[in-house]
């Protein structure tokens, strides 16, 4: 008769409950997964095949039940860590849907909003468009096998269970905080081209009114600033999956930063 004691069913339970959470974490957050349009059962469907796939080459989980306090502590660290992974990544990618919104805002697309299913909140229609974009450039340069990959090796910097649970510390979340200005800076950056080119273009309507007040600025400045606008976003085209491509490596690199602050934090604790 085979028998089975409570820590050997505790520890198989662990070994893919706690990458099981991490993962759920991360896909309720990261960019196209974490949207609202993607059904939850979806999401648990793949957090079970990637965690089933994740646990052999995890390292061991400890033995804890599920029922006690430092369980349901556990239960937490899980979810903050494999959130904060797929947050950072978000927050990064969304500095391409500002830039939209910026310069849709100086072609005079302010008018035209549409209600962002990813985002959930209306955005310009220039705005949405950039920012499928970036999602689908994201994924076609396995930007989501990356964040997986950062997401395994958290189990070496955070390890399930150290110092109870302490996860990622408070000075990773205010890193993170502090990096949310990356989202304006990097969006400005995006942006900058075509703001440069909409910028000349009213400095020259300015001047032309002095010369002309006659001239009607708002029949000849909106068909002016949409063209110019138009002009430089396909400028812009060529180079986007570059562009995409950096934000991905600075969303993975702040993501494995957190991490590691998170265990440099975890290791303080249980050292105390």
């Amino acid at each position: 008769m085979i028998v089975f004691s409570a820590l050997q069913l505790q520890q198989w339970i662990g070994a893919f409950f706690w990458p099981f959470l991490r993962i759920l974490a991360l896909l309720s957050t990261a960019p196209a997964f974490g949207s609202a349009q993607v059904p939850i059962q979806l999401r648990v469907g793949l957090a079970v095949l990637v965690a089933l796939a994740l646990a052999p080459a995890l390292p061991a989980m400890p033995p804890v039940r599920l029922d006690s306090a430092l369980g349901w502590t556990l239960v937490v660290q899980q979810l903050l860590v494999g959130g904060v992974v797929g947050l950072a990544m978000s927050l990064i990618l969304s500095s391409v849907q500002l830039a939209g919104s910026i310069v849709g805002l100086q072609m005079g697309l302010g008018f035209s909003t549409l209600f962002d299913p990813l985002q959930g909140v209306e955005v310009t229609s220039l705005a949405s468009f950039l920012n499928l974009l970036a999602l689908l450039m994201f994924l076609d340069i396995n930007g989501h096998l990356l964040l997986l990959a950062v997401l395994a090796r958290s189990f070496t910097l955070v390890p399930v269970g150290a110092a109870q649970g302490a996860g990622i510390g408070a000075g990773g979340w205010h890193a993170l905080a502090r990096e949310g200005g990356a989202l304006f800076s990097l969006g400005l950056a995006m942006a900058a081209p075509a703001l440069g080119v909409l910028l000349i273009a009213n400095l020259g309507l300015a001047i032309l009114s002095k010369l002309s007040p006659q001239l009607n600025l708002f029949a000849i400045g909106f068909p002016l600033f949409f063209v110019l606008g138009l002009l430089a976003l396909y400028l812009l085209m060529p180079v986007m999956q570059s562009i995409v491509h950096h934000l991905v490596d600075y969303g993975v690199d702040l993501a494995g930063g957190l991490l590691r602050q998170g265990g440099a934090a975890s290791r303080g604790l249980a050292g105390a």
